[in-house]
């Protein structure tokens, strides 16, 4: 189709803008300057859901955000609640973990709500863009005659799907990701909503595929901005801790494709629904409701789902007050910054020399801030593996994992200071981590190794 001049140039100043912050964005994380090194996550996505859509506005001439700006933001806003139903579920699962959060609270909560408001957005403009591109054309199949015990039968299927995980979370996790397709889509298509029951009933399974391939796209774009950021998430996912693609096991991208179905599926039960909600102040009511349920989630994950905070000098100082004083004199705040920032250690070196630090006690703190800052073990963690003998990444290699969890459990159990113990798979994760470090493979060569 032929595009209007003014498209056109807006498709290239949204697109080169997005694409100009987002490497500024990696740029600053890479040099691990703030607030790039923690934030790094969502401010690497907004831009980057902002090129996707400049992308599909260049090939077609529309977009979701030209098209309609206030469903674009309609969107954010439900993707917060949305994941936070997924969040409800970790809890029980508990196959991932954030770490190197803010220590404040309304921080943590803009956080959460503007990395979470990513989700909707960017499944919705990736399907569309593997759509504007080629990647995915019109797909025709031959049509479904749908008899009138397959929406029953799938919505039985998907409500097993929603219950099987909460009770057997470590067999049946996987089955989360396509539980509310089954149970969802019959629902829609019966409401006259857009849905894939209905697209297989026309002979096409064109959305669906794109969704598919979107949802893949969105999951290497995840797993990518959540690796090297310092605020991120962990997985300790039951059987699939070897093999990894970033933080993500290999078998674990299997399970964004049917994502991608789900939050289409969502997006359209909740319109459908909103539909049917005649007073207005009905819907404000429910989205207060929505609010209050959100934040009672956050409180959650601040309890159960974070697991460090961002490692600070001063979580430490009474450890060695007058050491702690000489390293803030010296501008050390951060102890993973002050380990990973390129240059760091050379810039403070001198300050720590004037002002009477010895080369043992810069080394004693560096040691300790590559302990903290191991797959964001943070420093309450390291205080309960000090108490277990274990204070450097030397120590940590020759560790047996469930020998060593017991241990932490117990001294937990016996200090009022630890938030929470590491569980097995945790531990396991930083021994694993402490011996690839030291053993050579990470470079520059982290402290406390020898």
């Amino acid at each position: 189709m032929e595009m209007l001049p003014g498209v056109s140039h807006r498709a290239r100043v949204q697109g080169f803008s997005a694409l100009a912050v987002l490497l500024i964005c990696s740029a600053g994380m890479l040099l691990r300057l703030e607030p790039f090194a923690t934030w790094y996550y969502a401010m690497a996505w907004w831009p980057f859901i902002l090129l996707m859509d400049a992308l599909v506005l260049r090939r077609k001439g529309d977009s979701l955000l030209r098209r309609s700006p206030r469903e674009f933001f309609f969107l954010a806003g439900l993707s917060v609640p949305v994941w936070l139903f997924f969040e409800m579920y970790n809890l029980a699962m508990q196959n991932w973990y954030y770490v190197g959060s803010s220590p404040s609270w309304v921080a943590r909560w803009v956080g959460y709500t503007v990395c979470f408001a990513t989700v909707l957005p960017a499944v919705l403009e990736a399907e569309e863009l593997v759509g504007a591109l080629g990647i995915v054309p019109e797909l025709r199949v031959r049509a479904l005659q749908q008899g009138r015990l397959l929406a029953p039968c799938l919505m039985a299927l998907g409500l097993l799907f929603l219950v099987l995980p909460l009770l057997t979370p470590g067999y049946a996790f996987p089955l989360i990701w396509l539980g509310l397709v089954f149970f969802l889509d019959p629902i829609n298509q019966r409401w006259g909503q857009p849905s894939l029951l209905g697209e297989l009933q026309s002979g096409s399974i064109t959305k669906g595929v794109r969704l598919l391939a979107g949802g893949l796209l969105c999951g290497l774009a995840w797993e990518l901005f959540n690796f090297q950021a310092l605020c991120k998430w962990i997985y300790t996912v039951p059987y699939f801790e070897e093999f990894k693609l970033f933080e993500m096991p290999l078998a674990g991208f299997l399970g964004f494709p049917p994502f991608a179905l789900e939050c289409y599926v969502i997006v359209q039960f909740v319109k459908g629904a909103l539909k049917r909600v005649r007073v207005s102040a009905l819907k404000w009511a429910l989205a207060g409701l929505v609010c209050v349920a959100s934040m009672g989630m956050f409180r959650l994950l601040d309890l159960h789902t974070v697991n460090s905070l961002q490692p600070l000098l001063e979580d430490l100082k009474d450890l060695a007050p007058q050491e702690a004083r000489v390293l803030e004199q010296a501008g050390v705040k951060r102890l993973d910054l002050w380990l990973l920032r390129p240059g760091s250690r050379a810039r403070e070196s001198l300050a720590l020399e004037l002002l009477g630090a010895t080369p043992e006690v810069v080394a004693k703190w560096r040691t300790w801030a590559a302990m903290a800052t191991l797959k964001g073990m943070g420093t309450g963690n390291l205080r309960l593996m000090m108490e277990a003998g274990v204070s450097r990444l030397g120590d940590l290699v020759g560790q047996e994992p469930h020998t060593l969890a017991k241990k932490l459990d117990e001294i937990q159990k016996a200090t009022s200071w630890a938030r929470q113990a590491p569980r097995e798979i945790q531990v396991r994760l930083w021994v694993r981590e402490a011996r690839r470090v030291c053993s050579g493979e990470a470079e520059p060569a982290w402290p406390g190794c020898k």
